[in-house]
């Protein structure tokens, strides 16, 4: 006989990420097309010669602490490593963070089409997701979201830029909402940040119910290794230390964070490698379908009247996977997105394209 598991479990699907391949072009994850920065495997593979780097001990306290204090100097806005928490991910740093928040019965609002993983968690937890549709241009503004504040709403996540739509939410309409929500936590995730003109980490400071979440999967080509941080208001470190999984970030995950800090010139080129190869996709892409401005590294396209599944499966027998947004709730049955890949990659996306249309 088997055990009885949570009732929640039937209202909540499994994660589905983008396929991987052998041999097909990858665009799917939004991932780094150079990978990570020569320093950063140079770093690992010296520390572990050296013997700084000892895989049969868990993870070295200071080797945190000197992480959380690059990511403050990176970040910049007057915030301290004290402003800083880490995880597995961002995935790993939002599950510990609705677990500090969410209880049975409390409420989460969520503007769709967004990442799963906020609804999935505030389920887990035993919370109540909220949805909030986003405009036609997938936009949101605060006037839509406050008429669904309630006493039990704790939690409000907001992706700037977002994702699968790539577009970014206002200062103005942050502050609004912050302001006008004082006992709901809002939660800025800021996963594509190095790709936009700005950032709201400065309402850290300002604000005591608003943090900003980052991540080293994107622009700095380290999403094999699970590595996220927040930035945090000083009086939550401490909830989140005592609710956090002890070493949740591992040894080489720590090294390899603080090399990829320090190589500001892969960086540089990750971001430019993005704008200057996104506007090419963009500009050919929209001579077949729709596309939607995006601030983020891929861009969303409605393929419309072919339904997603459709031009999906085309591209993967041309040996390209892309996203198929159909899973997105929210998000209808006619978008794909396409991470911003190298020019090689993304003419090979076009003329795939080209051949299907």
């Amino acid at each position: 006989m088997r055990v009885p598991v949570r009732s929640y479990l039937r209202e909540i699907g499994e994660y589905k990420a983008g396929k991987l391949v052998k041999g097909a072009i990858k665009l799917s994850s939004n991932e780094n097309p150079l990978g990570p920065g020569p320093e950063v495997i140079r770093e690992i593979v010296e520390s572990i010669e050296e013997g700084k780097l000892n895989l049969s001990l868990y993870p070295w306290e200071r080797n945190e602490e000197e992480l959380r204090d690059e990511i403050s100097s990176y970040v910049g806005a007057g915030m301290g490593k004290e402003n800083i928490v880490i995880g597995a991910g961002i995935d790993g740093v939002l599950d510990t963070l609705v677990k500090i928040f969410i209880a049975n019965g409390d409420e989460a609002l969520i503007p769709v089409p967004t990442f799963s993983l906020y609804e999935s968690l505030v389920k887990i937890a035993g919370g109540i997701p909220e949805y909030v549709k986003r405009r036609n241009d997938f936009s949101i503004a605060a006037k839509d979201l406050l008429p669904m504040c309630r006493e039990k709403t704790k939690m409000v996540f907001i992706a700037s830029p977002n994702s699968p739509t790539g577009n970014c939410i206002s200062e103005a309409e942050v502050r609004e909402i912050i302001e006008s929500m004082p006992k709901a936590m809002v939660v800025i995730d800021e996963a594509y940040v190095e790709f936009a003109d700005s950032s709201l980490v400065n309402m850290v400071k300002e604000y005591e119910n608003v943090l900003v979440l980052r991540t080293f999967s994107k622009a700095f080509g380290l999403a094999g290794l699970r590595i996220g941080y927040a930035i945090i208001p000083e009086w939550l470190a401490s909830h989140y230390k005592k609710t956090s999984i002890p070493f949740a970030v591992n040894s080489v995950a720590l090294t390899a964070a603080i090399a990829a800090l320090m190589d500001k010139e892969h960086l540089r080129r990750s971001v430019e490698l993005v704008k200057h190869e996104k506007p090419f996709l963009e500009e050919n892409l929209q001579r077949f379908f729709k596309v939607y401005p995006s601030k983020a590294n891929f861009v969303l396209l409605d393929v419309s009247p072919w339904r997603a599944y459709e031009v999906y499966d085309a591209l993967m027998k041309c040996g390209i996977i892309v996203r198929d947004c159909s899973s997105f709730r929210g998000a209808g049955d006619s978008f794909i997105r396409i991470s911003v890949g190298t020019r090689e990659q993304n003419e090979k996306v076009v003329d795939a394209l080209k051949s299907i249309c």
